[in-house]
């Protein structure tokens, strides 16, 4: 059977979604996407160089590496929750619904992230 491309329920070959509403959503959900792309991706790169250069100054400058690393991972975490916008292979493969429920717990991983990394500085220097 095939599954709505929405919240992957089986229904008949002849259809794309199972309701009405599962189709707005999912038009809604690609409105969205197409509109904040560029925020989203700008937002993305500047957060993951971020994380990548405070672990690069760390050993340099303790509390500037770390406090970059957290606020970048922070920062993602909060796109993420905001704009959870999943790659295409991930909607092919679970459908928008599920994706976008898996992008959203990614970004609170950020988050939780970037609160280890605070945590584990105020440890280890104090």
């Amino acid at each position: 059977m095939k599954k709505c491309d929405f919240c992957a329920k089986e229904i008949s070959y002849d259809k794309m979604y199972c309701c009405d509403e599962c189709e707005k959503q999912t038009k809604l959900f690609y409105e969205r996407s197409a509109r904040f792309a560029k925020p989203f991706s700008m937002i993305n790169i500047v957060c993951l160089f971020g994380i990548m250069g405070g672990m690069f100054i760390f050993p340099m400058s303790k509390p500037f590496g770390a406090g970059l690393s957290i606020t970048c991972c922070a920062v993602l975490g909060i796109m993420l929750l905001l704009l959870p916008f999943p790659t295409e292979s991930m909607i092919k493969k679970f459908k928008v619904q599920k994706a976008v429920g898996i992008t959203r717990l990614v970004g609170v991983g950020m988050m939780f992230l970037g609160l280890m990394i605070a945590g584990l500085l105020m440890i280890f220097l104090s």
